[in-house]
């Protein structure tokens, strides 16, 4: 005779893989399987430790032989409450915009900012991305490529103290970056939609670096809140 409870457990296992791979549209990236990207995810929260119990039992269970017609292990009645609670976080995932930089919180800039104090900032603070608004829109990033480009074609002599954003005008718009990409999410995207979209790169062989969550995914709307690699599980 089998073990209900094991029976059970292994069931909920099936349900969670089912719901996680409905969840991330492509394959687990570069981890084993969907259940090991989802325990190594901030969308897991507090239950990462369960979770790989849970992983361990169900990889013991499946790779042995029973004995006798049973299990060689059944999981205790706090596993099964663990197995259950983890399932329902996973049929229920949680938003973008709760794991992203709030809008208030960023550091951002205006076009007709001083560039050296930005830059300053950036230095010091370890900024990669700093988005450049106009009238309360993102208008475009600021990033080290787009400066680089900026003195590669301009020359170093044209900036000074009195330098504004505004003279990078045509580097730093949302489509002008050469080596990297952006995207917008609504913000109801979950953090499964922004983590599969970071695994990808675009048709021109680019990676995503920041993800701006806005009402619904336009760039033309007031920003609610960015993302980035280190938002989703610190890629």
């Amino acid at each position: 005779m089998t073990n209900d409870r094991t029976e059970e457990f292994l069931d909920l296992y099936k349900q969670l893989e089912q719901t996680l791979k409905l969840n991330y549209s492509s394959d687990s990236g570069h981890y084993e399987s969907v259940v090991a990207r989802f325990e190594n995810s901030p969308a897991c929260g507090n239950m990462q430790d369960e979770l790989r119990m849970i992983r361990d039992i169900r990889n013991l269970l499946q790779h042995n032989p029973k004995i006798n017609g049973r299990y060689i292990a059944e999981p205790s009645e706090d596993i099964m409450n663990a197995m259950k609670k983890v399932l329902q976080m996973a049929a229920s995932p949680k938003l973008a915009i709760d794991f992203g930089i709030k809008e208030s919180q960023i550091y951002k800039a205006q076009l007709g900012s001083s560039l050296m104090p930005v830059l300053k900032v950036m230095q010091e603070r370890g900024f990669t991305h700093v988005p450049i608004m106009e009238n309360g829109i993102l208008f475009g990033v600021l990033s080290a490529y787009t400066i680089i480009e900026f003195i590669a074609q301009q020359g170093l002599a044209v900036l000074s103290e009195t330098t504004k954003i505004k003279a990078l005008r045509d580097y730093i718009p949302i489509g002008k970056h050469k080596n990297e990409y952006f995207l917008f999410m609504s913000k109801d995207a979950t953090f499964t939609d922004a983590d599969e979209a970071f695994e990808k790169r675009d048709k021109k062989g680019r990676r995503l670096v920041v993800i701006f969550i806005t009402e619904h995914g336009q760039q033309d709307e007031p920003l609610l809140a960015m993302l980035t690699p280190w938002s989703v599980v610190g890629k």
